[in-house]
């Protein structure tokens, strides 16, 4: 009952955003897409959690069988979800972005603790050497091996044209899996990702990638709130980037004026939307 509830919620959300577009448009095909959305649990053998994958289709989904879609992963799905519906929806009006699968991650059962679970599975190292944090590479594991096989057997997504994106801590974790396994996803959104955590590990990080690579055949759109703590932080991993040149590096960064952390999201996530669409749309 508990999952009907919170796509009652997305949905509910979603929809008071966007029906006055949706009434405008005269698509059916809009306000399908909204109560489209599902949540499904995974149980991960990897990581012994259950995890929750909030999960919407675009609204043509049921209309020609054979239909692959560009899917977007998603971090912290619990929180999300309504932005991204919106955000999605909108886009997607204004056609600067195509049909797509969207994927939430989030975690099943009642009364979790979403911040500590977050800071556990987005981040990449233990610096307080508790166990409470560290465990992206196992959540990437997961993500590659259980999340991903699992949507892309009971959904029709492309694997070509798999997204990932995500704010603050949320954000880290595109970037440590661009830089750790960047095949698996075509495209990365990060806004104001927390690159000061464990004393700005992730620069190291990218600078030992560096040593071993010229080339970064992905897509990156990263951005930061001009008045945030992470503004500073996030400019200057902008500038090693630029500064390292990869190859076939598709990369775009934004500092968003008069926005503070949590602000990002909004225009972040809608800016890395269309970042990330464009060649698809020049098709």
């Amino acid at each position: 009952m508990l999952k009907y509830a919170k796509v009652v919620l997305f949905v509910i959300i979603f929809a008071h955003g966007f029906c006055e577009v949706c009434a405008q448009s005269g698509e059916k095909d809009f306000t399908k897409s909204i109560l489209s959305a599902q949540v499904r649990d995974i149980k991960s053998k990897i990581m012994d959690e259950e995890f929750e994958l909030i999960i919407q289709l675009p609204g043509n989904y049921s209309k020609d069988l054979t239909k692959k879609y560009p899917t977007l992963y998603y971090c912290d799905g619990f929180y999300d979800a309504p932005t991204w519906f919106e955000i999605y929806g909108v886009q997607l009006y204004d056609k600067t972005i195509t049909d797509a699968i969207t994927v939430g991650f989030s975690y099943a059962g009642d009364n979790r603790d979403f911040e500590k679970l977050r800071a556990r599975d987005y981040t990449p190292t233990d610096p307080g050497k508790q166990g409470k944090t560290g465990y992206a590479e196992k959540f990437l594991e997961v993500i590659e091996n259980e999340i991903i096989p699992f949507v892309e057997s009971n959904y029709r997504s492309d694997s070509n044209q798999r997204m990932l994106g995500g704010c603050s801590l949320g954000g880290l974790f595109p970037i440590y899996v661009m830089l750790t396994k960047a095949e698996l996803f075509k495209s990365y959104i990060a806004a104001s990702p927390a690159v000061t955590w464990d004393r700005n590990w992730i620069f190291n990080y990218e600078d030992s990638f560096h040593n071993n690579n010229s080339s970064l055949p992905v897509s990156l759109y990263m951005c930061v709130g001009e008045k945030e703590g992470l503004c500073e932080p996030v400019k200057k991993f902008d500038e090693v980037l630029r500064n390292h040149n990869y190859g076939n590096f598709r990369y775009k960064f934004r500092v968003l004026e008069n926005t503070y952390h949590a602000g990002s999201k909004p225009e972040g996530y809608q800016r890395g939307l269309q970042f990330s669409f464009e060649p698809l749309i020049r098709k």
